[in-house]
């Protein structure tokens, strides 16, 4: 398939030096009724003697040319038809501009000549490609560029490490910072690079402005070159972040590669500012052939957002199933380095510290029950913003009636030990989550979730069977809600039960490492097709 794109570059750039040397030898005036004054006059003369034949075969070969650069292996009619109507205009056109160059007139001969190579060099590219595609069967494995921005380990870092894992003899991952991401993938066995990109870019966020994004211009253009050379070598170029996404779109368009983008990220207010919004929408609307979502509630946000909903499918994050748990001397060690006292009721809750997380509303929660610790696993990872909240948090946690029961883990690549040792886990944020990673992390520990009604985490909890959800930032519906699971074991128990054999089914890593495969092998059969999800979202849902 490779192959296939590299013929297609080279096809387009043949076209543009045909087209070019053929609008030169049409408006080219007569001297003395010849034209290609640089032969000698026999030979000149003998060419415009066979005028027919000559514009025969120079719009045969344009059409094999235009075919082989913008054909297609489905609606072949409908593209051929377009393609011939457009070069016998076009024909049209200079016949008529001719008219106004001395010696010139319209030839009918030269017309029926244009159209007839036309429809003969577009059946001839057809066949060239049927050959061409019986050499390299579409059921080869597709080979892969993912593309993401950081090099922590996020929730949609995470997701990819388990993507590219399993295909790390066809991939190849190129981060624009490097980091722990970058360890874990070669780990795991995958090639990496980092194509750093520059200060100015990178300060740019999810809320920034005009001016901000204006001045990182320059480093990202020097990124799309770099990364559109690369692109070059791979069949499906897989953009993992929105920032992957608005760099990597205009290069995977350089590369002639087909582009995936999963998409991680609810596109609303809260998440992104007005003009990052339009930004990704418009590179996702032009550059992806296929758009991958990872709940219902980010598909429904990306659509109202502006977003195509052919391209579109939903596909939720997948998780490798741990065939054994935590010892009770690791859980000891966790709580004892931690300080946690051995029969403290522990409340777990994972993830960036951001205020759009909503630890803060868990800590205000938290005032209403003496007893109980929260131990909040994950960092400050990306922005200025998020470290000041960091900060805010400590100085909340220091306060009389939290002091001592608030536990601050850092980021942990390992984090089996802090679920097996929660009593509940809580997800609290005050904003749509687009999926809620830690719910299932929760769930498939077999313990009690409580979660946000917002968002992809009411996709994944069923209220009173599989999980609890309370309305977003409502800190005295959170207390509330976690002094019924501390005074109800059994509840609690029947929740985690439920919940944990709901994950098995749901959410088990080779059934959505299968369903994205799907997306990735459609997306490289179509090449340049820009609707490849549309015709394959029924198998895909069955396959779930």
């Amino acid at each position: 398939m490779a192959a296939m794109i590299m013929m297609k570059r080279n096809a387009r750039i043949a076209l543009m030096v045909l087209l070019t040397a053929g609008l030169w030898l049409a408006l080219k005036p007569t001297i003395g009724n010849r034209r290609l004054t640089f032969l000698p006059v026999r030979w000149s003369e003998y060419v415009d003697f066979m005028d027919f034949w000559f514009n025969l075969g120079a719009f045969g070969l344009l059409g094999i040319t235009a075919w082989l650069a913008f054909g297609t292996k489905e609606k072949i009619l409908s593209r051929a038809f377009v393609m011939v109507g457009i070069i016998t205009l076009l024909n049209v056109l200079l016949e008529l501009v001719q008219t106004s160059i001395p010696g010139r007139a319209v030839d009918m001969a030269d017309l029926w000549a244009g159209l007839l190579g036309c429809v003969i060099g577009i059946a001839s590219g057809l066949v060239s490609q049927r050959l061409m595609n019986g050499r390299h069967p579409n059921n080869a494995v597709p080979q892969v560029l993912f593309l993401d921005q950081t090099g922590r380990l996020g929730g949609a870092e995470l997701m990819l490490l388990d993507i590219a894992s399993a295909r790390a003899a066809d991939s190849e991952v190129i981060l624009f910072h490097d980091g722990e991401f970058r360890a874990a993938l070669e780990s795991a066995g995958v090639k990496t690079r980092v194509f750093r990109l520059g200060d100015e870019a990178s300060a740019v966020d999810r809320q920034a402005g005009l001016s901000r994004a204006l001045r990182c211009v320059p480093g990202l253009v020097d990124l799309m070159l770099r990364i559109a050379r690369a692109a070059r070598s791979f069949d499906v170029v897989y953009a993992n972040t929105a920032k992957a996404l608005i760099i990597g779109g205009p290069a995977a368009k350089l590369a002639g590669c087909p582009l995936v983008f999963h998409l991680h990220d609810i596109v609303a207010d809260g998440h992104f500012s007005a003009l990052n919004r339009r930004l990704l929408i418009f590179c996702a609307n032009t550059f992806a052939n296929a758009v991958i979502a990872n709940s219902e509630a980010t598909k429904a946000a990306f659509i109202s957002s502006g977003g195509r909903a052919e391209r579109c499918v939903v596909i939720p994050n997948g998780f490798l199933i741990p065939e054994v748990r935590s010892t009770a001397a690791d859980i000891e060690s966790r709580r004892s380095s931690l300080g946690i006292p051995p029969d403290a009721w522990i409340v777990l809750m994972a993830g960036r510290l951001a205020h759009w997380k909503g630890q803060h509303v868990l800590l205000e929660a938290l005032q209403a029950m003496p007893d109980a610790h929260a131990v909040l696993l994950g960092d400050a990872l990306f922005t200025d913003e998020d470290r000041e909240y960091a900060r805010r948090l400590h100085v909340q946690a220091a306060v009389p009636a939290l002091a001592g029961r608030v536990h601050f883990a850092g980021f942990q690549s390992e984090t089996l030990p802090f679920f097996d040792m929660a009593d509940v886990v809580v997800h609290a944020s005050v904003f749509p989550e687009p999926f809620g990673r830690v719910i299932v992390e929760g769930m498939l520990a077999c313990k009690p979730v409580i979660a946000s009604r917002a968002g992809g985490a009411a996709e994944i909890l069923q209220h009173e069977h599989t999980g609890l959800l309370v309305e977003p930032g409502n800190a005295r519906e959170l207390a509330d809600v976690m002094m019924r699971l501390k005074n109800d074991p059994k509840l609690a128990a029947d929740l985690a039960q439920n919940a944990q054999r709901t994950a098995h089914d749901t959410y088990a890593l080779h059934a959505v490492q299968a369903k994205i495969e799907a997306v990735i092998r459609e997306t490289a059969c179509c090449e340049n097709e820009q609707a490849p999800v549309a015709e394959t979202t029924a198998q895909i849902r069955q396959a779930a």
